[in-house]
């Protein structure tokens, strides 16, 4: 269930990604959303298993390739690598905090970059490595969004737990009814 909602949210995002791009008037960079989604999964290897993590990234990948027109196959193969490369920086490193989930965003969006140009250099060698020039850009721009989206993700993630919902701690707490001590 959780593995579902979670393809669902990315793959909305990925659908808000490229509806930007095709409809804006003037070739805008966007940040990839699909990218912090598979980075949010990789990032959480207590939540996720291997396989799942693997799975959402190159189901988004897939989905990817075929909304933006890239040759299919590309952003499969690169969302998969890199929720393996985030599955093993999560287990050296705690991304807590707005300014880590940043620079994950910002490192992950980079080297997703250089991938992608180099993969379909090597599918085909007549597009070169052009696509560079914009990647510090969106870099940038996924480095901004990538702290809103982890953290959207994260309570979708929290309300979809099934150890939490077992247990009844995904429910809110009771608030105080006014300032001061509760009533007696």
């Amino acid at each position: 269930m959780r593995s579902l909602a979670t393809l669902i949210v990315g793959l909305l995002l990925l659908l808000l990604q490229s509806t930007v791009m095709e409809f804006s008037p003037v070739h805008l960079v966007t940040p990839t959303l699909g990218l912090l989604t598979v980075l949010y999964i990789g990032l959480s290897p207590l939540k996720w298993a291997p396989g799942a993590a693997a799975l959402v990234g190159l189901s988004l990948g897939y989905l990817f390739d075929l909304v933006s027109g890239a040759p299919r196959g590309v952003h499969a193969f690169v969302f998969l690598v890199m929720a393996l490369f985030a599955r093993v920086l999560a287990s050296r490193l705690a991304v807590r905090g707005v300014v880590l989930k940043a620079a994950a965003a910002f490192v992950a969006s980079l080297l997703s970059a250089l991938l992608i140009v180099v993969v379909r250099a090597q599918v085909s060698p007549e597009t070169g490595y052009g696509g560079l020039r914009m990647a510090p850009l969106e870099a940038l721009l996924t480095a901004v969004f990538g702290p809103p989206v982890l953290w959207l993700l994260g309570r979708l993630d929290g309300r979809l737990d099934p150890a939490l919902l077992r247990v009844g701690l995904s429910r809110r707490r009771a608030r105080a009814l006014g300032p001061g001590l509760p009533p007696r």
